[in-house]
This record gives structure tokens, C-alpha cells and sequence, in this order.
């Protein structure tokens, strides 16, 4: 087949979703299929997050460059925008994000048959009633969660799935030679619903109460939060780094507010990391509170710290978490994944 993937901008910096997207197009060209990914500079979205982007950008200091770099056999394109003349011919098209849904909804039908892969609902944006207005487009949805699909069934809309998630077990994996020398981990965004100043709050009282605690943060790019000196800042790891840090840590913070899936608790248990984490609905499609990670209602700063300091004061409890948690991982496979998205741009919903 020939599949085109129509991506939300210009990606320079960490973006999970697109990770995902550039590893189904790595996938598909090993399978034989021609891959395009199309990256528009200018994609719909709010003006103030665009300026917003190339502000963080100015603010890091990074040059343009494609973080993601896909295998040489897949193909990319740099456009202006989402038009006829810059989208190749193919057999399908595949919408990335809410940006893009209209212009690919507008392709003529050379360009193949028209669908709209749904990472999340991105109803968080401003722009709230343009993002709604795409679910209605006349594109075939593909949807990664459970939760997704009945979310879009209250919009009178449906679509297939779920295509699940996972993670690349030769990326993610327990090193056991490595000590466990922070206690507590998280990720920074910026954005609002990814919950970084609950994270912020329940580190401070974690270190008010345990000062020799020892904490690092991941982040994209330089955060616009104050990030406590005494928590180290690592910014845009490699694989290979992100892993180390995972297999250094004891417990990993994950305080999102709003996740299509989540994917940084899976990396975590692969590499016997144990996770506390709010029950947001992405993370629950599958993470079970007190089977295979310790999950706190949203925005719970005292219960977010409760559930660390019990993980913190007891190796036997992470150890049986991280190890139903590791099964859980193992569970979930991107040749799977992969096989149910072939299906499903083929034609099926199975």
C-alpha cells in the first residue's frame, strides 16, 4: 500500500503521539508498504500556540530539525500546507491530530481513502468547538483507547478500535545492574493538563519530609516552571539515557490530568520502575490501582504523596507492583498493534 501520514506541524521536540506515528511508519516500510510522512507548516491551530511554540523554541535555543527521524525508507515531506499538490497519490491518508483533519478531509480521492487517527480527544485546546467540529468530518476514525470510542459514541460518531498501544522492548527493558539511586521521577510539559504543578507541590512535601530525598525531571525543554534546585533537570535524554533514568529510579510521578493512553508508565515498568500516577482515563485503559501501580484521583497532592512515601518505605510492595506491572507491559506488542492498523487501512474494523 501506499500510506501517507499527515502530521500536526513541523515536530522538533518530544511529542509521544508523534513517536508513535513515525514507529508505525518505520513498521510498515519493513513490511514492504511505501510511507510518506508529510509534516505542514502550517497546519490549522491557535495562533497563540504557535507563537507559544516558537517562543519555548527561542527559549531553548534548538535549531529546526525533525526530532523523530524515521528509517531511510520512509519518505518525508516538509510543505508549506495541507493542499493537493504538496500530499502524494496513494492508497490511504491518515490525519495526525485535530489540525490536520480538514485538510485531509478536503484531498480528492486520488490521494486514497481518508482516515483520521485518534490519539486522545483533544478537547483541551481553545479551540474546542473546531476540535469537535473535525470528529464529525467525513474521514474513518481510528481510535488508540476504549475510552476514546465511547467518548466520540456521546458525539453520535464512532470508530475503530482500539488500536492500543506499546513500547519497543529493546528500548525499555530492566537493566539490574543499576542502582536505584533517585527516589522519585516525573516528566515535565508545560501544558496544564499534564499536571506539573501538582507534581511541583508533591515533591516539596516529600522533600520537607525525607530532606535527603533525591529527584530528577525529565523535560522537553527548559520548563517555565521553577524546578527546585535540589531536583535534577535532564532535557531531551536519548533512548538510552531516558532508560538509565527509569532503571535509576525507584518510583515514577505521573500526575496528567488528560492522556489519549500515556505512554511514560509503561516505559517505567519495563525498566522496574513503580508508578504512582492519577487515574487519568488514559493511563486506566491499563493500569489497575493496587494490582499494577498505585493510581490517586486527579489533582490529589496529599494522596499523590501518601502513595510515594508508601512505595518509598517498602521494597517488597514496589517490587510486587513493578512485577504485575512489567506483565501488564509485556501484554501490549507493536507487531499486534501494527497487524490491527494494516486492517483497519485496508478496510476492516477487526
Amino acid at each position: 500500500m501506499r500510506i501517507t501520514f499527515v502530521l500536526p506541524g513541523f515536530i522538533d521536540a518530544p511529542m509521544g503521539g508523534v513517536k508513535v506515528v513515525v514507529g508505525y511508519a518505520n513498521r510498515l516500510a519493513r513490511r514492504g508498504h511505501a510511507v510518506t510522512l508529510v509534516y505542514p507548516l502550517r497546519p490549522e491551530g491557535p495562533i497563540l500556540t504557535r507563537r507559544l511554540k516558537s517562543a519555548l523554541r527561542v527559549l531553548s535555543k534548538t535549531k529546526p530539525e525533525l526530532y523523530y527521524q524515521p528509517h531511510p525508507d520512509v519518505n518525508s515531506l516538509v510543505v508549506k500546507k495541507i493542499v493537493p499538490k504538496y500530499i502524494p497519490q496513494g492508497d490511504a491518508v491518515v490525519a495526525v491530530g485535530y489540525q490536520t483533519a480538514a485538510g485531509v478531509a478536503a484531498l480528492p480521492p486520488e490521494h486514497g481513502r481518508k482516515f483520521y487517527l485518534l490519539q486522545s480527544l483533544e478537547t483541551y485546546f481553545r479551540q474546542r468547538r473546531k476540535v469537535l467540529s473535525t470528529y464529525h468530518l467525513p474521514l474513518q476514525k481510528v481510535a488508540i483507547s476504549r475510552w476514546i470510542i465511547a467518548e466520540l459514541a456521546k458525539q453520535d460518531e464512532s470508530a475503530w478500535g482500539p488500536l492500543g498501544n506499546a513500547i519497543d522492548p529493546q528500548e525499555f527493558f530492566l537493566q539490574s545492574d543499576i542502582e536505584r539511586e533517585y527516589d522519585v521521577m516525573f516528566h515535565y510539559h508545560h501544558r496544564r493538563i499534564k499536571g506539573a504543578r501538582v507534581a511541583l507541590q508533591v515533591l516539596k512535601r516529600l522533600k520537607k519530609e525525607r530532606p535527603n530525598l533525591r529527584a530528577v525531571c525529565i523535560a522537553p525543554r527548559r520548563p517555565l516552571h521553577r524546578i527546585p534546585a535540589w531536583c535534577e533537570l535532564v532535557i531531551r535524554p536519548d533512548g538510552a539515557t531516558l532508560r538509565q533514568m527509569y532503571n535509576s529510579t525507584k518510583v515514577l510521578l505521573f500526575t496528567s490530568r488528560w492522556e489519549g493512553w500515556g505512554l511514560p508508565p509503561m516505559e517505567a515498568l519495563a525498566c522496574g520502575c513503580a508508578v504512582v500516577a492519577t487515574a487519568n482515563r488514559g493511563v486506566s485503559e491499563y493500569l489497575t490501582n493496587q494490582e499494577n501501580a498505585l493510581l490517586c484521583p486527579i489533582d490529589d497532592v496529599k494522596m499523590l504523596t501518601t502513595q510515594i512515601e508508601r512505595l518509598l518505605d517498602s521494597a517488597p510492595l514496589r517490587t510486587d507492583l513493578v512485577k504485575r506491572g512489567r506483565e501488564t507491559v509485556q501484554r501490549y506488542s507493536w507487531d499486534d498493534c501494527t497487524e490491527r492498523f494494516i486492517g483497519y487501512l485496508e478496510g476492516g474494523s477487526n
